[in-house]
């Protein structure tokens, strides 16, 4: 084990120096995508990054580890950072977010795409799976969110129960500063910095992070709050992907931390709900595992993608 260990640190903490294009890819309607790829390994993986609304800009960076064996492909979701701002709800339904992630995939050439879907990623990958189930060679869900709306209520719910009354008092402080200055930068950080604390185990991780949850312009920023957050989850409606994912054969890793704010019972689920799923939890770390644990993390995620099972994973 301390073998494989050292091994995983000089895998990984050596200085990136991983070629790198950004770029824009047509996803029809008028909708153009922001991408950003980064690595020239044998395999490609599309990364989903959560929200919605928000950009790739608060992980890209810090998943740039994984660019020394494969090729990552970041992308802006619709409505959110350089990406068209979408603004009207039949724009900005999820099945459209589906649409986009397979225009990524034709962009690349990719007759099969490895999917990376973080938090709300896994909404947009689950959707993704249930209509192209052929098109995904390996599915990586990492803190993903319930495959049930009521899933999503009941961990949001928990969330909230455990805020005291000061730091709810500092969130919508806060919020209320954002929504009437989308430009302001210092309130959007501080807003989310409160937000995520109880996502980790060790909220001084986040300091660690090369990311911004706050990227964009002032205009992307105030698209997420008039209209990605009002539209874009209610399009779901009492959703609940467990039944259109039972023929899903691809292998599909579920990595979820003990701290993090869904539960493990959300991890077993998703593992459950597909044909080949396993479920690899790491005690005492959250929802951004790549911060708190990045040698365990990215040692896991490379054994994956390169065609095995980490140790651990059930």
């Amino acid at each position: 084990m301390k073998i494989r260990l050292a091994l995983s640190l000089l895998l990984f903490a050596a200085p990136m120096t991983a070629q790198s294009h950004d770029g824009y890819l047509d996803a029809g309607a008028g909708v153009r995508l922001f991408y950003h790829m980064v690595g020239t390994g044998p395999d490609t993986l599309i990364v989903i990054h959560g929200g919605p609304g928000f950009t790739q800009d608060y992980f890209a960076k810090d998943l740039e580890p994984l660019a020394a064996h494969h090729a990552l492909v970041f992308y802006d979701q619709r409505g959110a950072g350089k990406s068209t701002l979408v603004a009207d709800s039949a724009g900005l339904s999820a099945d459209k977010f589906v649409d986009d992630l397979d225009a990524v995939r034709r962009h690349f050439g990719l007759e099969k795409a490895a999917l990376l879907g973080h938090s709300w990623g896994a909404i947009i990958a689950a959707g993704y799976a249930e209509r192209y189930p052929d098109r995904v060679s390996r599915l990586l869900i990492v803190g993903g969110v319930p495959l049930t709306r009521q899933g999503m209520a009941d961990a949001l719910h928990a969330l909230a129960s455990h805020r005291d009354s000061a730091s709810l008092a500092e969130l919508n402080k806060w919020y209320e500063a954002r929504v009437k200055d989308p430009g302001d930068t210092a309130a959007c950080r501080a807003y989310y910095r409160l937000w995520f604390a109880p996502f980790f185990a060790n909220p001084s991780a986040l300091g660690r992070s090369k990311g911004d949850f706050c990227a964009g312009t002032e205009a992307s920023r105030r698209n997420k709050i008039e209209h990605v957050d009002r539209y874009t989850a209610a399009s779901l409606g009492s959703w609940d992907f467990r039944p259109g994912l039972r023929h899903f054969a691809a292998p599909t890793l579920i990595i979820l931390g003990t701290a993090d704010i869904f539960p493990v019972s959300t991890g077993r689920e998703w593992a459950g709900s597909v044909a080949d799923g396993r479920l690899l939890v790491f005690p005492n770390a959250g929802h951004f595992l790549y911060l708190e644990i990045p040698d365990a993390f990215f040692g896991a995620v490379d054994t994956f993608l390169k065609g095995g099972w980490p140790e651990g994973a059930h």
